[in-house]
């Protein structure tokens, strides 16, 4: 077994083992972490995910006054761009379906998509682990560094915020070249930005 594939299952095993009170609280603070981080106070467009298999919930954001004013998105399965993902408007009212890998995602028309990635402002990325230079862990689907490839020869937007519990802050990893970096990450005990590190 690899060592990514090691510390994916040590933590996959961590998050699930979690209790569903556990997981509330612990993905407040993190929530918290980015309000008080006002990396959001002048993003209009927003996208965030669906917690599934014990991940920290990100969904809570939505519901915060300060924010009520804000587009928010959650990913789906591209059809134009295989591995890629495209962004759906996304509120409490949104349709939703399975997507191949059983996760929800918005049941909407093709068209009201937003398939620029560039055009978002900010993303909250699902990990598995990350470290504190931003290298994530991901499922291994590697959807997000595919989608955010562009990010690598400029440093444009949208600003890639990790989303994590503090146990899932790892250890120094050796990116490959493909791998996109998260910018900052959002812990329930800190908010790091990973270019002052």
């Amino acid at each position: 077994m690899s060592h990514q594939s090691e510390i994916r299952k040590r933590i996959q095993t961590k998050r699930q083992s979690l209790t569903k009170q556990q997981q509330t609280n612990y993905s407040a603070q993190i929530c918290q972490q980015i309000v008080n981080s006002g990396v959001l106070d002048n993003a209009g467009h927003i996208a965030f995910y669906l917690p599934v298999r014990g991940e920290a919930d990100p969904t809570p954001l939505q519901l915060i006054d300060a924010y009520q004013d804000k587009h928010f998105y959650l990913p789906i399965l591209s059809e134009h761009k295989e591995n890629h993902l495209a962004f759906a408007r996304y509120d409490e009212n949104t349709q939703m379906v399975l997507n191949r890998f059983r996760i929800p995602e918005p049941d909407v028309a093709t068209a009201s998509l937003l398939h620029d990635p560039s055009q978002l402002d900010v993303v909250i990325a699902p990990l598995v682990g990350v470290d504190s230079r931003g290298n994530r862990i991901g499922m291994g689907g590697g959807f997000y560094d595919r989608t955010f490839a562009f990010k690598k020869d400029e440093n444009s937007s949208p600003l890639l915020i990790g989303f994590a519990y503090d146990f899932q802050l790892i250890e120094p990893q050796t990116p490959q070249d493909w791998d996109v970096a998260v910018d900052q990450i959002a812990l329930q005990s800190q908010y790091l930005s990973t270019d002052d590190l």
